[in-house]
């Protein structure tokens, strides 16, 4: 009898390090040890580079007045929109009923092979298909195996689909440090990511917050064409090439748009910038994203100025560059790029 009663004892010690609960209350079980793990490998097992944990809390005041700042200045340029749903943005717990936990995730879209120089610049993030749908394709299967196992769960997969601050939850939940372009820097992989978020109402225990920096070796802020970084890590979008080719809508009328459209860069530019990314030391020796879907077409690799010309209608577009990134700027936005010679 005694020898079953340490058998039982044991087996409850052991059970406590995988899963903490009180039966009471769903919102109070704390998931960790290898529950935990297998939480994230299964998130992992989906393409993502990092996986990691962060509690569901409002952004802390110091990255709250610093976005708030950025508004202030105009830097988020023609974006209305991230004036919208601040209590949302401010809080994710308001984007879930009984959100516990952020699972920020990183899937990598490093390039097996780059475009020639000489036939105009596309951001490599476009090089692939749309991230926002084959991001979701991967995630779906995932978050139905953990419902599986979690049946009462809830979650909500955030992919640029939500007012959620991506860089600072990834840092939070621990997968990597901002580097001094703003960019999120995952360890091994660099900064050209894209970054997810799942917000749930599982109470899984957090991971460390990322501490330290990137090294401050000032490479972006000296390649950057417009100089749009600012010293806080925030972008002066009205600078940026990439917003410039991308989310601007009709002609660049301010005059520091102008101007950094006029640069060699911008003027080379159909769709995009990453001159920031290229140039950063945590970008090399990195390995290609293993996600076919985001390595280049041979449309992408050899796609030019003349044939952004030939464009007449958005069918057309979409024709050319089939599922890829490029619609965002419309047959408009890539005329208007590549006409600035």
């Amino acid at each position: 009898m005694c020898c079953k009663y340490t058998k039982f004892l044991s087996f409850l010690k052991n059970i406590t390090e995988f899963i903490n609960f009180t039966p009471m209350n769903k919102s109070e079980i704390s998931i960790t040890g290898t529950l935990k793990e297998e939480i994230r490998c299964i998130l992992k097992d989906s393409g993502a580079c990092a996986v990691g944990f962060a509690k569901a809390a409002p952004v802390d005041s110091r990255e709250w007045d610093r976005f708030c700042s950025w508004l202030s200045r105009g830097d988020n340029a023609g974006m209305e929109y991230m004036h919208n749903y601040p209590d949302l943005r401010r809080d994710p717990r308001l984007l879930l009923e009984g959100a516990q936990t952020v699972i920020s995730l990183a899937f990598s879209y490093y390039p097996p092979q780059w475009r020639p120089k000489d036939i105009g610049t596309i951001a490599a993030y476009a090089y692939g298909r749309d991230y926002h749908k084959e991001l979701r394709k991967l995630l779906k299967p995932a978050v139905k195996e953990i419902t599986a196992k979690f049946p009462e769960a809830h979650f909500r997969i955030c992919v640029d689909s939500a007012p959620v601050l991506e860089r600072y939850w990834a840092q939070k939940a621990g997968i990597g440090i901002k580097g001094d372009n703003g960019a999120l820097i995952i360890p091994g992989y660099g900064s050209m990511v894209f970054l997810v978020e799942i917000i749930t109402d599982l109470a899984i225990a957090p991971d460390a917050e990322a501490c330290g920096d990137c090294g401050h070796c000032g490479a972006c802020r000296r390649a950057c064409p417009g100089g749009a970084i600012e010293e806080d890590g925030t972008i002066d979008c009205r600078r940026c090439i990439s917003y410039l080719t991308i989310e601007h809508r009709g002609d660049w009328s301010l005059p520091e748009s102008i101007a950094t459209m006029r640069t060699e860069a911008g003027r080379k530019t159909i769709f995009g910038c990453d001159i920031c990314l290229r140039v950063c030391p945590h970008n090399r020796d990195v390995p290609s994203s293993p996600i076919t879907a985001f390595h280049p077409s041979e449309t992408m690799l050899s796609i030019t100025e003349t044939d952004i010309l030939t464009l007449k209608t958005e069918e057309d577009l979409r024709s050319l560059a089939v599922a890829s990134p490029l619609s965002r700027a419309g047959v408009a936005g890539l005329t208007r790029n590549v006409s600035n010679r």
